[in-house]
Parts: structure tokens; sequence; C-alpha cells
């Protein structure tokens, strides 16, 4: 079974953001040298606080208020996004890519996108198998070892569901970050794994997050950057994320959003990763070779006195 160089973990946050993050940073044969790459923001600065920061399960509260409420969120089951992709090249105008999203509650995803002079990319999950395919690898599963974060990432409702996602929650004060003003709030997932959360003062969205990631060149720091939300459905969006890694910037740009009509079948795993499915299945049936009996030693024949 093949499985896929890609696969590592990418963002704390989950649901529609850390999708995002793990579609947009899979495709970093594209930024080696930065070219025009867009520079990163500097680091948010913290001010004294001027009043007491509420309480985070507070800000959590009126985060959700300020998407919709949580109702009109868990009255959808399923979306699909389209727009555009800016990927930083190794020189000359950035990269744009069109892409596709698909989700569906509780935990199904699946995203196409069409990448210039390289071809599609698809990466995919049904509930239980997580793969992608694209030109360069071919079709390949992600690790066991990696199932349990993407049924995280991928969670329809993760935007809400907090409670389920991390074991503390702490206010830590009032900055700037990114022009507006925001509330921090430390975060440590189930992993104990530790992030920044940004929520904007005055409207309640979430703005930002901030951690660092391991990756196949070691740990770097992350900001995911929510510009611009749009309600569909009764629910707000982000329609505009930057994520800045390595000193560049990813850019998503979402055009349309359709809440619910998506065909279960869409999440169906291609036939290419089914046959990677069944090879695996196969091998894993197949009866282990039994381990022979260990030999013993010989023992020394009784030593006869000369005469």
């Amino acid at each position: 079974m093949k499985i896929s160089p890609l696969s590592r973990p990418f963002g704390r946050s989950c649901g529609l953001p850390a999708a995002c993050a793990s579609i947009m940073l899979a495709l970093p044969c594209f930024a080696q040298d930065g070219g025009d790459a867009k520079p990163v923001t500097p680091p948010a600065t913290t001010a004294p606080a001027a009043a007491k920061v509420p309480e985070a399960k507070d800000i959590i509260a009126l985060y959700v208020k300020a998407l919709g409420g949580e109702t009109a969120i868990r009255s959808h089951t399923s979306r699909m996004m389209k727009g555009e992709m800016e990927l930083p090249a190794m020189g000359g105008d950035p990269m744009v890519a069109s892409m596709v999203i698909y989700s569906a509650a509780p935990n199904k995803m699946l995203a196409e996108i069409e990448v210039p002079d390289f071809g599609q990319v698809r990466q995919g999950y049904d509930g239980k198998v997580a793969w992608s395919i694209d030109p360069m690898s071919g079709p390949v599963i992600l690790p066991e070892e990696q199932i349990e974060q993407m049924k995280e990432q991928t969670d329809f409702y993760g935007e809400i569901d907090f409670d389920k996602r991390f074991k503390s929650m702490e206010s830590l004060d009032e900055r700037d970050f990114d022009g507006v003003r925001c509330y921090a709030l430390k975060m440590i997932d189930l992993e104990d794994g530790e992030s920044t959360y940004l929520f904007e003062v005055e409207s309640g969205l979430l703005r930002g997050t901030k951690q660092t990631e391991e990756t196949q060149m070691g740990p770097m720091e992350m900001t995911n950057i929510n510009k611009e939300y749009k309600e569909f459905g009764g629910v707000k969006f982000p329609v505009h994320t930057e994520i800045e890694m390595m000193g560049m910037a990813r850019i998503m740009r979402f055009s349309v959003i359709e809440l619910d009509g998506v065909a279960a079948e869409v999440f169906a795993l291609p036939d290419e990763v089914q046959a990677l499915v069944k090879q695996a299945e196969e091998a894993a049936a197949e009866p282990q070779p039994a381990l022979d009996k260990p030999v013993e030693p010989a023992q020394p024949e009784p030593r006869k006195d000369k005469v």
C-alpha cells in the first residue's frame, strides 16, 4: 500500500480552516524560492488591556452567535465551496489554482484542485479512509496513525464543538492582530498541542490562529488569517483566508458556497484508492508464516577417559 509523502499534521483548528490549511500546504513544491510571495504579517504585539478580558467560554459563545448561532449551523448537513487558491511561485506572478471543496456531516470531505502546468490534485476522506491523488505521487493512502487527526480536521461542526476538541481554553489578553483588536485565547488540544486563537473584539468572529507545526523540515510557525466573512444560508463563512508559513503566504478565496444537497456518492473512494484498500486488506488477511522452533544447541558428548 502506498502511503502519502504529504501526510503530516496541519493546524490545530478544526472544520473548514484546518481542512483548507491541509489542502493548501500539501502543495509546497510551487513555493520553494518565494518568488513574489506576499510578505508575512509582523508578529502581533500585545498592549495593556484597558478592561478585564472576558472568560474563554464567553468569547466562544460570542463567536458561535456571530457565525449565526448553533441552531443555524447544525441545520445544515453538507456544503460545496468553489474558489481559487493563490500559491507563491518560484519566480514571476503567483500561481492561481481553481478548486472545489465538498464536505458533509459528520466528517466527510473531498477537494479537487486544478493546478496550472501540473494537473489535478484530489484529497478526500470518506469517514474511514483518507487519501490523495496527484500527477506526481499517484494514488496514496494516509497511514493509520493520522486517521484520527483527519477525522477531527474534517468535523463538519468543528467550528462550534470546542469542548470536544480542547482540554483547556484560557483568556490571555487583548491585542492587535492583522489590523483589528482581538481577544487572544490559549488553546490546549487533546494531544497537549498549544495554539493561540484570536477573536475580533467588535464582531466576535475568529480572525486567526497561530501555532507551531511539526513538518518534514522541522518545527514551523504557522499563522491562519481570516480576512473576510460572508453569509450563506444564515451562517457566516470565511471567504478570504491567508496561511503564512516559511516566509510565504498562500491565499484562498471562495466565490460560491452552497449548503446542503451534496450527494453521498461524491465521497465514494475513487477506483484507484479502492484498489489500494483491497491490496491492504488482502495483505492483512494472508496467514503469517509460523516462526520456526528455535534449535537447541547440541549437548557435548560425555568425555571418555583415556585408558
